[in-house]
This record gives C-alpha cells, structure tokens and sequence, in this order.
C-alpha cells in the first residue's frame, strides 16, 4: 500500500510539474502576443499625423473631373432609354474610360458567408449565438439564416435525443 501511495504522488509531481510548465507556456505567449499587439498600435499612433495629411491633402478639382465621363453617360442612360448594354453593343466612345466591373463590388444580389465555416455549423454548434452571429455577418441573409436554423435544429434533436437514450442507463 505504501508502494502505491508513493507512485501515486510521483504522478501528482510529475503531473504539477507538466500543468505548470504548460501554464508557463500559455502565459509567456500571452504576454509576447499583446506585446506585438501593443506596439503595432504604438507604432501606428507615431505614423498617423504623416498619413493623415496624405490622405487629407487632396485636389477637389481632380476629384470631380475623374468622374465627369461617369456623369456624362448618367446623364445620357438616364434621358433616354438607352441601357449600358445597348451603349456597349454600339462600342460608344462614352465608355472609353468607363468600366462595368465596378458596378460589381456595389452589386446588392451577391450573397454573403459567414467567417470562418459554414452557416450550418455556426447553427450546430453554437445554437442561437451562432445564428446571430451569421445573422450579423451576413446582414441577416434569409439563405444563411435558414441554414444556421437547420444547424441549431439537428443539434437540439441530437442533444435531446442522447439525454434521451441515457436517461433510462
């Protein structure tokens, strides 16, 4: 019995002497990360002041006549009824300098996915905060919502039907 005693706080021993080593790590990692952390901020808060002005000290003027070829042809899609395809087609001069593929990043049809992995998990594994968290990040896209909702329902199914089968063991 002693034997045993003796083994068993070997192990206790050995055991502290891992969880602390390992709490040591942790905190060291912790401790050089918010270090990073704190000096880019330092260092961005030294660069404002020369950045701030180059973006500050701009041409109004050159501004506005950047986007006198987009007015113009506004204008002229606006008057009649000619379309941007029908102009395209014709290979008008008024899209010179004109390009459709900005339109693209303004585009309201385009569907959003929520960060890291897919609306259903966020549903499975987090349940209501994971579908406000897909709600959010997707400006509550119905497509993903109902996703998540199927997520968050086949893991309440899950979770009730194991308390189930368990409750008679």
């Amino acid at each position: 019995m002693l034997a045993n005693q003796k083994i068993l706080t070997i192990i206790r021993y050995d055991m502290k002497k891992v969880l602390q080593s390992f709490l040591c790590i942790v905190m060291a990692l912790l401790m050089f990360s918010s270090q990073a952390i704190a000096y880019t901020n330092v260092s961005a808060a030294l660069n404002s002041d020369s950045e701030i002005e180059s973006v500050v000290d701009f041409d109004e003027a050159e501004i506005y006549n950047a986007f006198n070829d987009v007015n113009e042809l506004l204008v002229t899609i606006e008057s009649s009824d000619v379309t941007y395809a029908d102009l395209e087609a014709t290979d008008s001069d008024m899209l010179n300098n004109v390009s459709s593929m900005a339109a693209i990043a303004m585009n309201s049809n385009s569907s959003y996915s929520p960060p890291f992995i897919s609306a259903f998990l966020w549903g499975c594994l987090f349940n209501l905060a994971g579908m406000l968290i897909v709600g959010i990040t997707t400006e509550f896209d119905s497509d993903q919502l109902k996703k998540s909702a199927w997520g968050c329902l086949i893991s309440s199914l899950l979770w009730g039907s194991g308390g189930v089968l368990t409750a008679g063991y």
